[in-house]
């Protein structure tokens, strides 16, 4: 026989099936990119003479880099575990790629 579900009341919503957490990819490529932005950083160091406004940019975020990075990773893998903050902890994981790829770019670019 087939079991058919309670019906919904108002006591009890529907649930709604919420969207994946963080992918541990983009924890795993964040680990991995703070050496690399680690590295370029302190190339970024030679060309002060040329382009000073960027390399204080790139010392700036290579700063951040190797220390808010490594902290918003664990924060979004700690808020995707929480259903009411999943949203807030993919923001979080997509935020901290950003300043070691803003370093490598820059320092590209340099």
């Amino acid at each position: 026989m087939h079991e058919t579900p309670p019906p919904q009341t108002a006591s009890r919503p529907a649930e709604v099936p919420g969207p994946e957490g963080v992918s541990p990819w983009t924890t795993a490529w964040t680990f991995a990119l703070v050496p690399v932005a680690f590295f370029f950083g302190g190339l970024a160091s030679m060309a002060t003479a040329e382009h000073p406004g960027v390399v204080a940019v790139v010392k700036a975020l290579w700063c951040a880099s190797w220390t808010l990075t490594p902290l918003l990773a664990l924060a979004s893998r700690s808020l995707a575990s929480r259903p009411a903050l999943t949203v807030a902890g993919r923001w979080t994981a997509r935020a901290a790629l950003v300043p070691p790829i803003a370093v490598i770019l820059l320092t590209g670019a340099l």
